[in-house]
């Protein structure tokens, strides 16, 4: 009997169809008239099962036609099981991925705070442990000339080095403002609105008037648009960019410096442009690192950390900036910022 089972069993496996078993002298020997192995098919008509069921009277088409119904009931009810089942599997899987990630953006947080504790700490000691040697310098390079000058004019070359130390320590000085206000740059809380260019790029424009004075300088400001930021720190980045053009371009006798929008469905170029010296477009990468200058000391001033800072602030909006020049003619700053901001 049970290997006419197992027989009956492969086929419906092998072809997918039902099988019937009737005039067999083992069903007799149990009491059964026919028997019928039926394929539970689910979604994909794909069998899930085997579904066999026995006769004791007589069997017609109608009997062979409610079994094939009631297989196709169960196929599908057990293939919506197994699917539930693997719902179920995939959603405690999903909990615990969720659950891991979780726990390492929650880690990665902690290690980020404690980071940054530990950067504010080591900036004000480096402050503190730098400025201390600078104003001995500057106080006792202070206190030299003036012990000298009460002997009589000291030689020319003893004021002039006297000078160099003095103006030394201030640029130290300098650098390690800039360097704290780079540290803090990256600390430093957003607060989000709605930003009109237009009017920030002006109020930087009257900041710079002192930069101006004594010289020829036209600023073309076409229509800016409004975008989602910190009016405070997109202000720094255009009081850089405008200094900068402002700077590089005093060689000129009339400065021409240009302020224009090239606006697209998700995002705006802000872009800068001046008349300047400009730079030499194959060391355009470094612009935007810290401490990299592509002019000398002697011709202009700087540290090199405002750009840093320009890019900093922008990656901070979610956007980018990029350089663009011709040596001795001409440099384009483009600041990229998107038009929506965080949900």
């Amino acid at each position: 009997m049970a290997a006419l089972i197992s027989s009956g069993l492969a086929r419906t496996v092998q072809t997918g169809e039902a099988v019937v078993l009737e005039r067999h002298p083992l069903l007799h020997s149990v009491g059964v008239s026919a028997g019928v192995l039926l394929p539970l098919f689910g979604h994909d008509q794909t069998v899930r099962g085997i579904l066999g069921l026995a006769y004791r009277g007589e069997v017609g088409d109608r009997d062979y036609l409610l079994a094939e119904q009631l297989a196709g009931r169960f196929g599908i009810a057990l293939d919506n099981a197994l699917l539930r089942d693997r719902v179920a599997r995939a959603q405690r899987d999903l909990q615990q991925l969720n659950q891991s990630l979780e726990d390492r953006v929650a880690q990665r947080t902690r290690d980020l705070e404690e980071a940054n504790r530990e950067l504010e700490a080591f900036s004000y000691s480096v402050s503190h442990d730098l400025r201390t040697p600078l104003r001995h310098m500057a106080g006792f390079s202070d206190l030299l000339g003036k012990e000298l000058r009460r002997s009589g004019e000291p030689p020319a070359k003893v004021t002039r080095y006297l000078k160099v130390m003095a103006e030394a320590a201030d640029r130290m000085n300098t650098l390690i403002d800039d360097l704290l206000e780079f540290s803090r740059m990256g600390r430093q809380e957003m607060r989000r609105g709605d930003v009109d260019l237009g009017t920030l790029i002006m109020g930087v424009w009257r900041d710079l008037e002192l930069d101006r004075q004594g010289r020829t300088v036209e600023l073309r400001v076409k229509q800016l648009p409004n975008v989602p930021g910190d009016a405070n720190l997109l202000r720094q980045v255009f009081m850089n960019l405008l200094s900068n053009a402002l700077k590089y371009s005093r060689t000129r006798e009339v400065a021409y410096i240009e302020v224009w929008a090239e606006v697209r469905a998700e995002q705006a170029d802000i872009l800068v442009r001046d008349n300047g010296v400009g730079f030499d477009a194959r060391y355009t990468d470094k612009l935007f690192g810290v401490f990299q200058r592509l002019h000398r000391a002697e011709e202009f001033e700087g540290t090199g950390i405002g750009l840093a800072n320009v890019r900093r602030i922008v990656a901070r909006h979610g956007g980018h900036v990029s350089a663009e020049s011709e040596l001795g003619a001409w440099a384009l700053f483009r600041v990229t910022l998107p038009l929506r901001g965080e949900d």
